[in-house]
């Protein structure tokens, strides 16, 4: 399939827990099939539930001797990070 963008460019397919994303290698646009949004929203989703239940435990450490919160990297933030630079 081409770029709607870039007209002449190949989109090029990567799986990502799941998740098929297509993408141009030469504007870097993202482009999804019918449901692969709904995928995504439904995995950030999860993940900011347990990113919440983290909140709620305190997160003890050794070398600092204090606490600190442990963030998990949402779906979309890896997702934004696989196609970087």
């Amino acid at each position: 399939m081409k770029c709607p963008v870039c007209k002449d460019v190949t989109l090029l397919m990567s799986e990502k827990k799941g998740v098929e994303i297509d993408y141009c290698p030469g504007c870097r646009g993202i482009w999804l099939d019918r449901g692969e949004l709904e995928k995504i929203l439904e995995k950030e989703e999860k993940t900011y539930q347990e990113v919440k239940h983290d909140q709620n435990k305190e997160n003890y450490d050794d070398k600092k001797h204090g606490f600190k919160k442990k963030r998990k990297s949402s779906f979309i933030s890896e997702v934004f990070e696989m196609f970087g630079d």
